[in-house]
């Protein structure tokens, strides 16, 4: 008889995903703070922060260009680590069509792909938010919305580990339905 968690066809493969999607996201965030960062430190080149050098505005000019390169490099990098999430939701929604689910009976099949498009739906959701983040980031000058989106990005609200944590107990347990 296979057991529970060999059943479910797409576990073991949406483990090694998820590892991944976390790993994109650290690095969207790590990149997000250096824009937050860079346009923080564009706020400082317009005050009286300078004192002798305030009457250098080729320098400040220059560091102000510096800085506004780097928030902008760090939006692409931003914009790259967004479509590889896109791309790792891609291969977690290939899980669906696995044909491992074909050698299972209809109504757990059925089950799994359920459990499946629910956990889909969370990452689908966060995606989104993380996608229209890096989409107006580029277009963004103030770091209090910097701010905003780096806390937005880092809160992912989407993805609700508890009940992820849940659902695999729930198929690691599965075992009372193989009986069934």
């Amino acid at each position: 008889m296979v057991a529970a968690r060999d059943a479910c066809w797409w576990l073991s493969p949406w483990k090694k995903l998820d590892q991944e999607w976390r790993a994109g996201c650290a690095r969207g965030q790590q990149q997000l703070a250096k824009v937050a960062d860079s346009v923080q430190k564009t706020t400082y080149l317009t005050g009286a922060h300078w004192g002798s050098l305030a009457d250098c505005g080729q320098l400040q000019g220059r560091a102000s260009s510096r800085l506004w390169d780097l928030a902008h490099r760090c939006s692409k990098r931003l914009q790259d680590e967004v479509d590889g999430l896109a791309d790792i939701y891609a291969r977690m929604r290939r899980l669906l069509t696995d044909d491992q689910a074909e050698a299972l009976d209809e109504k757990r099949r059925q089950r799994y792909e359920l459990l499946l498009l629910e956990v889909l739906a969370m990452y689908e959701h966060e995606l989104v938010a993380k996608s229209l983040i890096a989409s107006d980031i580029f277009e963004c000058s103030k770091h209090d919305t910097v701010t905003v989106y780096l806390a937005s990005w880092q809160m992912q609200p989407h993805i609700d580990r508890e009940r992820l944590e849940e659902l695999d107990t729930l198929i690691q347990n599965d075992s009372h339905y193989q009986t069934r």
